[in-house]
């Protein structure tokens, strides 16, 4: 019985790799352990992070004197560098963070990025696969034109429920995007934290917009990223599971350690960034 409920712990720990399975001594310090958890809420609940990405120059500078102790990728590692909106003034800002990323590794699409960690392709340098959330006009206007012109692949994750409204794209938008040969991805209905909703509510913004965007694009959605995107904080093993049971096969957070072959896809590890931060702080996410 012990030997069997051992085996259990062991393989969710592997299959749901956000699941944090403690012994004595981890137990013991606890209270230590939930301290970034709490304070990350407390951010959360206070919206420093909202304001400081409503000026993201400003939140570049504060970010930047952290990378001092860091350096960009020189080992083999994968990424999954993430923006959002990319206004056209910062258009020349992300094309110098694409083009450091492909001087220093290689740029690969999110199918090949499974690949890697199914140990299916060889890992010899730092890896980036580059993606994008929500649903914005830039992605039309300003992202994808660039994207074909350096002949980068990129997956962009839609909230459904953005998709017709007011500065966000239209459904053909979006198939314009699916036919210039980008994956597509589902970031939920409302883009709301997982881990306040019910049941119900769950699977509704995990099933149903998989659902949506294939009725729309007429494709298989396989692949699932989490708002907000922190364990614990954002979701809870439930929404992985959830995730699972609806046909995904990743599901992505915003952790930020460099992952490699034998890893879980239902535990992608993504750095968000902003085009407008300097590289000295796109080092405090995606480093060695």
């Amino acid at each position: 019985m012990i030997l069997a409920f051992g085996v259990t712990i062991a393989t969710a720990a592997h299959r749901y790799p956000f699941v944090r399975v403690m012994g004595t001594d981890e137990r013991e310090g606890a209270g230590r352990m939930e301290a970034p958890t709490a304070i990350k809420r407390r951010l959360n609940e206070l919206g420093l992070r909202t304001r400081l990405r409503a000026r993201p120059r400003t939140q570049g500078r504060v970010l930047a004197p952290a990378g001092l102790f860091r350096r960009l990728p020189s080992a083999p590692g994968l990424f999954f560098p993430f923006y959002h909106d990319v206004l056209a003034e910062y258009a020349g800002d992300l094309r110098r963070h694409l083009r450091r990323m492909s001087r220093i590794g290689t740029m690969v699409s999110w199918e090949e990025a499974l690949a890697v960690l199914a140990d299916e392709r060889p890992l010899t340098e730092p890896t980036f696969c580059l993606n994008f959330d929500d649903g914005h006009l830039s992605w039309r206007d300003v992202v994808v034109p660039m994207l074909l012109e350096l002949k980068l692949p990129a997956t962009f994750f839609v909230t459904t429920g953005l998709i017709g409204r007011p500065g966000n794209l239209s459904w053909d938008d979006v198939r314009d995007i699916q036919r210039a040969g980008f994956a597509i991805g589902s970031h939920t209905v409302t883009h709301h934290r997982l881990a306040d909703q019910d049941d119900d509510e769950v699977w509704h913004e995990i099933a149903d917009s998989k659902a949506e965007l294939e009725d729309e694009l007429g494709i298989e959605i396989r692949d699932f990223a989490a708002p907000y995107g922190y364990p614990r904080v954002d979701f809870t093993e439930r929404e992985v599971r959830a995730a699972e049971r609806a046909g995904y096969r990743s599901f992505s957070s915003t952790l930020r350690p460099a992952m490699h072959p034998g890893d879980s896809p239902m535990g992608i590890h993504r750095q968000g960034l902003h085009p407008a931060w300097p590289l000295m702080a796109v080092r405090t996410r995606v480093h060695d």
